[in-house]
């Protein structure tokens, strides 16, 4: 039996032994892209892009080349945007984002299971069908024989005696619909939420007259029309507006950081610290995403920013969005960010130190180049006069670095 190069790679991840790469003149490289081979030790040596048994997506056509698994498992802790980039980057095939969870519990030993099996699984189907095959043919050469051998009388009722509207209406009747234009179309996934959510983020503005006086539907309508023409500018306008990205402030993951996801919008959007550690003792989950609206000091131009905890899916547009990162002093908060280094991430986006008054900033962040933000202990009517100043600094930095937001 020839050896499988599915089944080596996982034995040699399990078993953590070390794979080898040879390039064209047969020497030994660390570098995948330069390989020619791939050497399982002394087992067994493939070409780098020998395909493998995984399938991508359960195609039978389209199997996962060996030089695809290895880039994926030496980049599995990347975040799927960032490695499918490279990958596209350096010219090898991107294992799928719905292959990831079973090929990687398959390579590490989690299950045993070949989650998209290929060529045994389909020898296996194609050898069942041909199996089955053959058995409706001798079953169909049987009745033949015993209708010839017996008659007409004998064989009424027999393929041998049916003309061939009869076969087709007897087959018809043996027939059952699997799936028909209705089924297909039919889900049990409801989406009545869509419009509640519409109607929250794009709340209906009721018309008014001159005076304030809410306009009847009839009256409402005229307006409507009468104004579209004179209106048209600022609605394009507005259209224009609403495709812009809205500006991105990320703040720690911890749920004891002193600024997080549970009280950011208390103070942001409320000018009102309250403690994250009382907020998470009231229950209730994180939110995986939260919008402040704002009107921004010196301009009054109103903007919406969002803010996360995670930039794990964070695309090429999102990070060019980044403007305010809030920071405990931890250096793992930016594992897995583009930039290397705290420094490198404060030199593209502003950073922000929340801290008591009465406390002293970590020593490690004495080099990101990160503004204090100072909040009083026990003076919760100074929080507005803070936050007020904390927004003046937001706008200074995005009129400095990004005044596309102003555009």
């Amino acid at each position: 039996m020839s050896a499988d190069p599915l089944e080596l790679l996982r034995q040699f991840t399990i078993e953590e032994r070390p794979i080898e790469f040879l390039d064209k003149a047969g020497n030994l490289t660390t570098d995948l892209l330069q390989a020619e081979t791939v050497r399982f030790g002394e087992d067994a040596s493939f070409p780098r892009d020998t395909p493998t048994r995984y399938l991508r997506g359960n195609s039978d056509a389209d199997q996962y080349p060996l030089s695809a698994l290895l880039y994926f498992f030496s980049h599995r802790d990347q975040p799927f945007y960032e490695y499918m980039k490279t990958s596209s980057t350096v010219g090898l095939q991107t294992v799928s984002f719905n292959d990831r969870a079973g090929l990687l519990d398959y390579l590490t030993g989690k299950t045993d299971k070949v989650a998209a099996d290929s060529s045994a699984g389909a020898g296996e189907k194609h050898a069942n069908s041909d199996a089955e095959g053959d058995g409706r043919r001798t079953r169909l050469r049987t009745d033949e024989l015993a209708s010839t051998a017996t008659g007409p009388a004998a064989g009424k009722g027999g393929l041998g005696t049916e003309s061939a509207s009869d076969a087709a209406r007897s087959i018809a009747r043996r027939e059952r619909t699997l799936v028909n234009p209705s089924t297909a179309l039919s889900s049990n996934k409801s989406f009545a939420h869509v419009s509640d959510l519409i109607k929250e983020l794009f709340p209906a503005k009721s018309a008014v007259d001159a005076k304030g006086k809410p306009l009847s539907s009839a009256a409402a309508a005229s307006s409507g029309a009468a104004g579209s023409k004179a209106g048209g500018g600022a609605s394009r306008r507005k259209t224009a507006h609403r495709k812009r990205r809205d500006p991105i402030i990320v703040v720690p993951a911890a749920a004891t950081a002193m600024v997080n996801m549970y009280n950011i919008k208390n103070l942001l959007q409320d000018h009102e610290f309250v403690d994250s550690r009382a907020m998470l003792e009231r229950g209730g989950e994180k939110p995986r995403e939260i919008l402040v609206e704002h009107a921004m000091p010196s301009t009054g131009q109103n903007m919406r920013f969002r803010v996360v905890d995670s930039v794990q899916d964070f695309s090429e547009a999102d990070w060019n969005s980044l403007v305010c990162v809030f920071t405990q002093g931890a250096a793992w908060q930016f594992k897995n960010w583009i930039w290397g280094s705290p420094e490198e991430v404060f030199q593209n986006c502003m950073g922000l130190y929340p801290k008591h008054q009465d406390e002293q900033p970590k020593d490690s962040t004495r080099t990101w180049g990160i503004s204090l933000l100072n909040i009083e202990r026990n003076k919760r009517h100074m929080d507005r006069a803070t936050v007020a100043g904390l927004w003046v600094k937001i706008e200074q930095y995005m009129a400095r670095n990004k005044p596309d937001f102003f555009a």
